[in-house]
């Protein structure tokens, strides 16, 4: 017999996998120029999600590992820049990566 406790939800795991889909379509929103990591910062916090800049550079690290986005780090803020297969990910063009909480085509 299964009971709740069976089904319970990582949150940590589905804010990170969350997060990462925001930042791509702030991205996709940003073409052709990208973003600082204030203004996902920004748009990270309007979700809601508790997102600290330390954790938006693991997420971005994690997109950029993937080969969804570029990112500048030559200055005091990164800024990061949607890739080819991060635009074919965002447009369902191509399959989403294992750890993106990209939603279900309508």
């Amino acid at each position: 017999m299964s009971g709740p406790i069976d089904k319970t939800i990582d949150l940590a795991r589905a804010e990170r996998e969350t997060l990462r889909w925001v930042l791509l379509t702030a991205l996709w929103h940003a073409r052709p120029y990208g973003a600082l990591e204030s203004l996902l910062l920004t748009c990270a916090h309007d979700v809601p999600l508790r997102v600290t800049s330390l954790t938006l550079r693991q997420e971005l690290g994690w997109l950029e590992n993937h080969g969804l986005v570029t990112i500048d780090r030559s200055g005091p803020f990164w800024a990061a820049k949607i890739s080819a297969l991060g635009e074919d990910v965002y447009d369902y063009r191509a399959d989403a990566p294992a750890g993106l909480a990209r939603p279900p085509r309508w």
